[in-house]
């Protein structure tokens, strides 16, 4: 009897070294995969530090649509666009595997964010802070109040986007892209507008186009935060 409750013990402790050593190495993997991601955004920023180097940056990745920066935050990113929005899911923008992925706009949308009714931008929301994480801080109300405003820069313009709603939901499969006339579009802004968690005050002017910017949001499952903007 003895004989066999030490076998047993021999195995299960077996088993939690092999788990232990299983979960150990995909923590590394996770932080590994963090710090390729970190080293490899840091490189491209330097194309962007004054004037953003379009030429260089499309010799690297000609997928390349605009660029993102928000005040404050670790948000200082190209944007991308891929055939689908799986394509930069998890790869960089070196087109390397990368969990942390790209910023990427919906493969549904015009590269030239110009022609578009409503440019919809997806980003991961890292644990350590990186890519969208820092997006959720546009739904307190203390944020927001200082820094309303998101830069979005293409090859053509300088976008200052003022920030009409924020809100996390259950996600959304979809969004439209296009209106089919202005009052559509109207009656979609005062949905959002209704959504939004902050209190956000909005001249009454025409408004040409939306830009959506959404990340994962760990409140419950399948969650997203959904920050919407509009060119001030």
């Amino acid at each position: 009897m003895k004989k066999v409750i030490r076998f047993v013990l021999d195995i299960l402790l077996i088993a939690c070294i092999v788990m232990s050593v299983f979960f150990g190495y995909k923590v590394y993997q996770r932080y590994r995969e963090d710090r390729n991601n970190k080293e490899t955004y840091q490189k491209i920023q330097t194309y962007a530090k004054k004037d953003i180097d379009w030429n260089k940056l499309r010799k690297i990745n000609p997928d390349i649509v605009g660029w993102i920066k928000i005040k404050d935050t670790k948000i200082n990113y190209p944007v991308v666009k891929g055939k689908t929005n799986r394509t930069y899911l998890h790869t960089d923008f070196n087109k390397k595997y990368n969990y942390g992925g790209c910023i990427f706009l919906d493969y549904h949308d015009h590269k030239d964010l110009n022609k578009n009714q409503h440019s919809i931008i997806y980003g991961h929301h890292m644990k350590n802070g990186t890519m969208f994480a820092k997006l959720l801080k546009f739904r307190e109300e203390s944020f927001l109040k200082k820094h309303h405003v998101i830069i979005l820069y293409t090859p053509k313009k300088t976008m200052h986007l003022k920030v009409i709603s924020a809100y996390a939901v259950k996600a959304q499969d979809q969004m439209p892209i296009t209106f089919a006339n202005e009052m559509q579009k109207k009656e979609y802004i005062t949905k959002i507008r209704r959504m939004s968690e902050p209190s956000i005050k909005l001249d009454d002017k025409k408004i040409d186009r939306i830009y959506t910017f959404v990340t994962c949001s760990y409140e419950r499952d399948d969650n997203r935060t959904y920050v919407h903007a509009v060119e001030e």
